[in-house]
């Protein structure tokens, strides 16, 4: 079951890859530990709204348990876009 959720967060990544290398997130002020990036690609925005590209990623992380969170990266901001438990 997938929860939609829409909510930015603030990403923590290593120097090497810029897209990929998500080694943690900050979601309503608790910490979530990415264990494996399981995917990632893109796709078209809202590009009549003048929204370009979203980058998506989607990996296993850890706060109390493990599930599997997509972000998604538009500009210079990131975003949850839905828990997948």
């Amino acid at each position: 079951m997938a929860k939609l959720i829409g909510e930015p967060v603030k990403v923590h990544q290593k120097q090497v890859d810029e897209d990929t290398s998500i080694t943690a997130f900050i979601w309503r002020k608790r910490l979530y530990r990415v264990n494996e990036v399981i995917n990632w690609w893109r796709e078209p925005a809202d590009w009549w709204a003048g929204n370009t590209l979203r980058f998506f990623v989607q990996v296993d992380a850890t706060n109390s348990s493990t599930c599997t969170y997509e972000l998604y990266k538009m500009g210079k901001s990131w975003f949850l876009s839905r828990v997948l438990d």
